[in-house]
């Protein structure tokens, strides 16, 4: 449940939220220091007005261009979290950004690409500590991305995912699609619903 979550993933899940409530993919992301501190926060914004490249415009590679290389603290020491697992893009810049340490909540059977860290020889030297913690907070992301894919179910990336997910993680599509039925999360956006609330009822009914 919220309260048992450490402060970073309740900052990470409530940039998921935030873009879930902008109509954009609901993947959050946020970068500490070597201390715990955030740094800053990101979410995806592939819907969002100000948005140039909606394609590229997600929530990891976001954090890290937002990054300063220059500031006073050692980016390889420093920790991105990450709701959902890497694409290949954030994949490849979280590694080219310098980023040795990355936790990442959800796998990610469509695309995700850590096992990268394994297959290319130029990652394999990189010594990258790039690690999954899955339980509740994958419940939760997987969740409420498969209800977004739902809702674009005429769109043929949308149920490549949900075809992989059903793989992955079969309860929690059937969760979404129950929660999609009943419009969980828009009528909880709709009335200003805090990202704690909106995850204890996920994690209630799952």
């Amino acid at each position: 449940m919220w309260k048992d979550l450490s402060v970073q993933w309740q900052i990470v899940l409530e940039e998921t939220w935030e873009a879930f409530k902008n109509g954009c993919l609901p993947v959050g992301a946020a970068i500490f220091d070597d201390n715990g501190e955030l740094i800053l926060r990101e979410h995806n914004r592939s819907e969002e007005k100000e948005t140039v490249n909606s394609t590229i415009a997600h929530a990891e590679a976001n954090a890290i261009r937002r990054l300063d290389s220059h500031a006073d603290y050692d980016v390889r020491k420093i920790v991105l979290y990450t709701s959902m697992e890497p694409c290949p893009m954030c994949m490849g810049t979280a590694v080219m950004g310098n980023i040795k340490h990355l936790r990442y909540g959800a796998r990610d059977s469509y695309c995700g690409a850590v096992h990268m860290m394994d297959t290319e020889s130029y990652m394999k030297g990189k010594k990258l500590d790039y690690t999954y913690v899955g339980g509740e907070i994958e419940s939760y992301q997987i969740i409420i991305q498969s209800y977004c894919e739902l809702g674009q179910a005429d769109s043929g990336s949308s149920v490549g995912v949900l075809n992989k997910f059903r793989e992955s993680n079969p309860h929690e599509v059937e969760v979404a699609e129950k929660f999609f039925a009943e419009k969980t999360f828009d009528r909880f956006a709709k009335a200003g619903s805090k990202c704690e609330e909106v995850y204890d009822y996920v994690l209630s009914n799952v």
